[in-house]
């Protein structure tokens, strides 16, 4: 009886979704589809073009440091133009940057679209999940949060499974090796159509944009969220969390392809695979996080993906670690909406942006460092430093997360729980 209640609650809250919440799920679809191509074929395809590891671990890196040092402009402009303008301005700068860094292979081309590429997804993601918490309430902003998770995994497994196959195709009607530049190129020109089509739901958004604060009142909002402590200790933990994903993330396909000696086809299967298995763990986020809260639900998934990647490091079975590789996505990622959720709900909806453009610039600025560190190790042949470098760093991400924000947690929970027995005892 539980289980069927909590279904029906489930597809309750989704219904509950606000039309311009469905609409920004339609434009994740498409973002999604388009980075799904990409994860699989960009870093081969700097490979292809002659660079090695380090220059692509430069490259990298060279994104998401101006991601990072974007993140706080961004968060300001999408305080001044609105939740919407910023996501349409991501868009139009990311078909942009995309189209140039494929179609241009001069080493400094790429960096400098590389830096281009990071601003746009700057004006995104700091967008992005005020966009959220602005609009949906307390009863689904969870589930809002989780199925904007799913939509996007769902999208990248069509993106990865397109970037496996399409080489192939297009050499094949190209009438062109399988392994030359040619089929990756094109194979990413056709991820931008996805790009472009997310201007189509953007468009049709209706925004109540609040009142814009005058420049001095928000340099005053800013530097008082950066010295709260909650919010300190929230960079401090996604510090943590972007020095280990930098040190593999970017390079799980390049070491399946070059270690474990995986094709591209391999490759994109794995990776749908893994966000198969993750869209399980997404679903199932909202009902954990109701019963054992978000804080807990965080730390005990991140600490169960740690034995994976390690054994991804350690095996030189393809099968093994394509499993060991789903698994510890799938753990480390399911509570991402929870994460994000947690974040929105700490602060005050005038700070919101500036907290995810703080987090954001403290993630992306320490993977960027991470990446070209790992992209040295792995351009001289050192695949597993790097890997337990990153078992390091979750773990003392989890433990960090836990120690500093369980109280946090008990204590909203507490006075929820007052607010609804006052309720209940004026009703008497």
């Amino acid at each position: 009886m539980e289980n069927v209640y909590s279904i029906g609650s489930y597809i309750s809250r989704v219904r509950q979704f606000t039309p311009n919440a469905r609409k920004f799920l339609a434009y994740e679809f498409f973002l999604a589809l388009n980075a799904g191509i990409y994860g699989v074929i960009f870093n081969l395809y700097v490979l292809k073009l002659g660079y090695h590891e380090d220059f692509l671990g430069l490259i990298l890196s060279v994104m998401s440091v101006s991601t990072g040092l974007f993140a706080l402009p961004a968060a300001i402009v999408c305080d001044r133009i609105g939740r919407k303008n910023t996501l349409v301005l991501s868009s139009i700068l990311l078909a942009v940057a995309l189209a140039l860094l494929y179609t241009i292979a001069t080493g400094w081309m790429l960096l400098f679209m590389g830096v281009c590429y990071g601003i746009a997804m700057a004006f995104s993601i700091v967008a992005g999940n005020p966009f959220m918490a602005e609009n949906s309430s307390g009863e689904e902003r969870m589930y809002l949060f989780s199925m904007n998770s799913v939509v996007y995994t769902v999208a990248a497994i069509f993106g990865n499974l397109c970037g496996g196959m399409l080489p192939t195709v297009i050499a094949g009607a190209a009438g062109v090796s399988p392994e030359a530049v040619l089929p990756y190129r094109y194979t990413l020109y056709l991820s931008l159509i996805a790009v472009l089509i997310t201007l189509v739901p953007l468009a049709m958004i209706k925004e109540n944009r609040p009142p814009v604060a005058d420049r001095s009142e928000r340099l005053r909002m800013v530097a008082q969220v950066i010295r709260t402590p909650t919010v300190q200790r929230l960079v401090a933990v996604n510090i943590l969390i972007g020095i280990g994903a930098g040190m593999i993330v970017p390079f799980f396909n390049v070491y399946f392809h070059k270690v474990l000696a995986a094709p591209t086809e391999q490759i994109g299967v794995i990776f749908s695979i893994g966000q198969v298995t993750m869209i399980i763990g997404l679903l199932l986020i909202p009902l954990l996080t109701e019963r054992v809260g978000k804080v807990r639900t965080i730390a005990i998934t991140q600490l169960l993906s740690i034995p994976f990647l390690i054994l991804i490091a350690v095996t030189t079975n393809i099968y093994l670690a394509g499993f060991a590789y789903v698994m510890r996505m799938t753990f480390m990622n399911m509570a991402n909406p929870a994460i994000s959720n947690f974040n929105m709900e700490l602060l005050g909806d005038r700070e919101r942006a500036t907290v995810s453009s703080l987090t954001s610039m403290g993630w992306y600025l320490f993977l960027a460092l991470s990446t070209y560190v790992s992209g040295i190790m792995m351009a001289n042949d050192n695949y597993l430093l790097p890997y337990m470098i990153t078992c390091v760093v979750y773990l003392l991400a989890a433990v960090a997360y836990y120690v500093f924000f369980m109280k946090i947690e008990r204590e909203k929970e507490s006075s929820a729980s007052a607010v609804v027995l006052t309720i209940q005892t004026r009703k008497i």
